[in-house]
Formats: C-alpha cells, sequence, structure tokens
C-alpha cells in the first residue's frame, strides 16, 4: 500500500506540473501576439436575463461603462418582473438606451433548455458581423477584448470562447465557488488547448460570426440539450467550425447564499463533468483533467488508512499544488485590466484591476479538501440538479424534468 501511495503521488505531481507549464505556454503564446483596437460597432453582445442575482443591474450597467460602440440584445421573460423593472431602469438612461434592444419572451416549454430557447428567437435580429454571448452575471474585460483583432484575421469558421474568474466576490460560501473556478478554469481550458484538444466552449462567454449562427441553425438544433456549452461546441465541430480558446478573461460572480446551495451547484457542475467525459473522453483529457482531479482525493483516502505521516504529507500536496497554482496565475492574471477606476473618476470603464490575496488561498485549500467529498456526494446521490427551481435529472446532456 505504501508503494502504491508513493507511486501515485510521483504521478500526481508530475501532471500537475505538466498541467501547469502547458498552461503557462499557452497564455504566452496568445498574450505576445499583436493586437490591435476593435471597431466595437462590428459587435452585438446577447444577454438572456433572469432576475435572482443581487448584482444584476451592476453586472448589466458594467459591460455597458466598458463599451461605447457595441450594440446589446437583452432577453427577458414576461413574466420575470424583477429582470423586467431592472433593464427599464437602466433604458431610462439615454447614454446607453440607443444601444439596447430588448426582447420580451414567453415562459420556455417543457424540455426544452431555457438559455437556448431564448437565444434561438433573436438570431434573425442581430445586425452585426460578430455576436457575442454573454451570462447576465458576467463582466467583460474590455481591455483583452481586443484580442479579437487576431481572429477577425482568420478566414475559416471559428467559435472563440472566454476564460471565467472571480472577483470582488462576498460571502463565505460564494468565496468558495470562487476558490474552486479561479484554481481551476484556466489551467483546464488553457491546458487543453496547449493539447489542442478543445472540445467544449465556456458557455458563459463566447463570440462568433453571427453568420455561422445562421448558416447552421445552431441554437435550434441544440435547444433540447442540457449542457448548452458542450452541444454548441459538438454540433458546430460537427460542421468543421473550429474552437479557440482565448485568453479574454470573464469576471463572474456567483452568488451562494448558503452550504446547501454550495453542494447543488457543485453537484451540478460535476455532473455536467461527467456528461463531458461520455461525449468528448480522450487519453490527453484522462491524463491532464481527470487524473489531476481524482489522483488527491485517491491519495487523502489512502492516507488515512496508512496513517498521520502520510496525512500530512497528502495535506503538503494540496497546499504545494494550490501555491504554484496560485503562483501562476498572479503572472497570468497581470494582464487583466490594469485600469483601477476610483469613485471620484470619469472613465467609463467599471472593470477594475485584478488583484489576488494572499488570504484568497485559505479558500482555494478548503474547495481542495472539500472535493473528494463532492465527488462522493455526487456519485452516491441521484444525479438529479434544481435548475431555475425545477429538478432535472441528469442522464444523457438532454433535460429530462422529474415529475
Amino acid at each position: 500500500m505504501t508503494i502504491l501511495f508513493n507511486n501515485l503521488l510521483t504521478l500526481t505531481m508530475i501532471l500537475l506540473i505538466l498541467k501547469l507549464i502547458f498552461s503557462f505556454i499557452y497564455f504566452q503564446k496568445i498574450n505576445s501576439l499583436e493586437k490591435s483596437k476593435i471597431d466595437e460597432s462590428k459587435y452585438t453582445i446577447i444577454q438572456p436575463i433572469l432576475s435572482g442575482d443581487p448584482r444584476l443591474e451592476e453586472d448589466l450597467m458594467a459591460n455597458l461603462k466598458n463599451t461605447i460602440d457595441m450594440k446589446f440584445i437583452w432577453l427577458v421573460d414576461k413574466s420575470d418582473k424583477i429582470a423586467i423593472q431592472t433593464a427599464e431602469k437602466i433604458l431610462k438612461n439615454k447614454n446607453y438606451s440607443n444601444r439596447i434592444e430588448i426582447y420580451y419572451l414567453d415562459d420556455v416549454p417543457q424540455e426544452v433548455n431555457p438559455k437556448i430557447f431564448k437565444l434561438e428567437q433573436v438570431v434573425n435580429k442581430i445586425k452585426t458581423e460578430y455576436t457575442i454571448i454573454l451570462d447576465d452575471d458576467s463582466v467583460i474585460d474590455r481591455k483583452r477584448l481586443d484580442e479579437l483583432s487576431i481572429y477577425e484575421k482568420d478566414k475559416t469558421e471559428w467559435i472563440a470562447t472566454g476564460i471565467p474568474f472571480n472577483y470582488n466576490i462576498k460571502g463565505f460560501y460564494s468565496k468558495l465557488i470562487s476558490a474552486f473556478i479561479n484554481s481551476n478554469s484556466i489551467f483546464s481550458y488553457f491546458s487543453l488547448s496547449f493539447l489542442k484538444e478543445n472540445k467544449t466552449i465556456n458557455g458563459m462567454f463566447y463570440i462568433l460570426k453571427t453568420d455561422i449562427l445562421k448558416k447552421y441553425s445552431a441554437f435550434e438544433n441544440i435547444k433540447y440539450w442540457l449542457c448548452d456549452d458542450l452541444a454548441l461546441a459538438t454540433y458546430l465541430l460537427s460542421k468543421d467550425v473550429k474552437i479557440i480558446q482565448s485568453t479574454i478573461f470573464c469576471n463572474v460572480r456567483n452568488t451562494v447564499p448558503s452550504f446547501k446551495r454550495y453542494i447543488l451547484l457543485m453537484k451540478r457542475w460535476l455532473l455536467f463533468s461527467n456528461v463531458y467525459m461520455k461525449n468528448a473522453f480522450s487519453i490527453k483529457f484522462l491524463f491532464i483533467i481527470l487524473l489531476p482531479t481524482l489522483l488527491p482525493t485517491i491519495l487523502l483516502f489512502l492516507s488515512f488508512y496508512l496513517g498521520i505521516n502520510y496525512l500530512v504529507l497528502t495535506f503538503n500536496l494540496f497546499i504545494v499544488k494550490v501555491t504554484l497554482f496560485y503562483i501562476i496565475r498572479l503572472f497570468i492574471y497581470q494582464g487583466v485590466s490594469e485600469e483601477k477606476i476610483s469613485k471620484k473618476s470619469n472613465s467609463k470603464s467599471d472593470f477594475v484591476v485584478f488583484s489576488p490575496q494572499t488570504k484568497e488561498l485559505l479558500y482555494e485549500l478548503l474547495s481542495e479538501f472539500l472535493l473528494p467529498f463532492m465527488l462522493i456526494y455526487t456519485l452516491l446521490t441521484p444525479p438529479v440538479i434544481l435548475w431555475r427551481n425545477k429538478k432535472i435529472r441528469v442522464k444523457d446532456g438532454k433535460i429530462h424534468y422529474e415529475i
């Protein structure tokens, strides 16, 4: 058992270091490319809007303040009175109202993805060359958006996906979710991209030519799928549309008020990961994503059996992993917006500099220790998630409501 532990520990360290190296090289490669200022008038941002997050108005306003000529299309449920009030309050500001089109939509039919249902109905309303799909709790780093100037020159068909991070998060459980996102998203997306294993996108934020959406009826063909990001990526790949992993950050601020909500959100993401593995599993994914996630869990439970010395060794592994990932992120996040906006500033930007705090290491360490138990909980409980106040069984990637 001791030999097994030592071998697994060695393999874990090797894989984690490779993941770090691959991610950093990929970022540096794109970050070093020459970029020019994009013409914002060529882009439309589409945002399905749903009430529930206390920062809804703040996040919607932030993207408007960060841009000058970009058009916005907001999609709101007719039954969502709070979202309607929020949108109409913003529309009263004449500085923004001329850039916003708002559509009030009927309730979503059963078995149809709510987000895709909304998006499908306005594809023909988009008049710009490029479309940006953005969640209502996401704020784009405008400075890094100029990276799109590189992809505009690419004459092939492509979809570029952004990279999420969490900044300025309040609340204990919200910070735990933030720690999970910040310590995993960059290294998962960038390392797989380095290995040319792009098989999915970040559904919170992606960009593509509007003609691609219309040509392939993309949203219509994936409207019954639960994991719309994976479904869209898989469908477009089948049409030879390539996936580009950008280094354009967007700040996604999840509000998680309780331990129960934390568990439910983590379970949902882990179940979605299972869907990904069933549809897009590969050897590269096994060694760069799956094993570095599972091996620390196996080592932790082995150390409980082997004794205190091995438990201390495993604890040190978690500390080393969190610290190394944190240090590399410090280098990567230097590329995030450098402007810090004070209350006295007249700047239109509302995107502040991302400055990781050392105390985040504690949240990330706790998140690492909780992850094994979240995995076990997900395996031992029915594959059912709570989504938009409805229970959905996750089995084949499609939407199946529980009665």
